[in-house]
């Protein structure tokens, strides 16, 4: 299990240990920071947020995609006028794994909405819960980032798509159990042109129509 909480030397470890989260008021987040690093909170979701079961202890990367002709617009540019023309059907989205290897520090949750009912209609009964509800139920999660890993994920926040993914806590042990840091993965981003050549999915494919009953006159 992970610890979710400061445990200081020759502390007694305790089950709570494993559960408190610093959203629930019971760490003080500053002291959580190791020297040179800030606390940054990212909202996510069911989605873009590994469900929300990011907890405190946790690693994470981040993604984040851009989309849309305000983002990456395609310009042809009039040979005499100069005046610049937006080219439209492009497909402009664009993703990339930016950020890796950021502690979770920190959650926040909003309460579950529970329903209560009784046999007797007077509403005392238990609330019973089964299987997992897609209710786009946010999560905040608290990272510690460097000054310029917080500008990265500034700018993602105002300009683009964040996605948080939950890294293995194998990827910090070596064969022997000894702490490691892991290396820094290299990855491509994807656009439409690397998806089509490099993972074979096919563009699609222009049909011109042919033998169209004309149009009244």
């Amino acid at each position: 299990k992970t610890v979710r909480a400061q445990v200081k030397k020759d502390q007694i470890v305790l089950p709570s240990d494993f559960a408190a989260g610093a959203g629930g008021g019971s760490q003080d987040v500053a002291h959580l920071l190791d020297p040179g690093l800030r606390a940054m909170a990212v909202q996510v979701d069911q989605s873009t947020g590994v469900g929300t079961l990011i907890n405190v202890g946790d690693r994470v990367d981040l993604v984040v995609g851009f989309t849309g002709t305000d983002k990456f617009p395609q310009l042809t540019v009039d040979p005499l006028t100069k005046s610049l023309t937006t080219v439209a059907g492009l497909n402009n989205t664009t993703t990339k794994l930016v950020l890796q290897n950021m502690q979770v520090i920190g959650t926040l949750v909003p309460p579950p909405t529970t329903t209560t009912a009784s046999s007797d209609g007077s509403g005392n009964g238990a609330t019973a819960t089964a299987g997992t509800a897609l209710t786009g139920q946010q999560e905040l999660v608290i990272l510690a980032v460097t000054p310029q890993q917080a500008e990265v994920i500034k700018y993602a926040q105002i300009d683009g798509l964040i996605t948080l993914v939950l890294r293995s806590p194998k990827d910090y042990v070596d064969a022997n159990g000894a702490a490691v840091v892991p290396a820094t993965d290299q990855t491509t981003g994807i656009i439409l042109k690397t998806l089509i050549e490099k993972y074979g999915v096919l563009p699609p494919e222009a049909i011109v129509a042919q033998n169209l009953p004309s149009a009244a006159p």
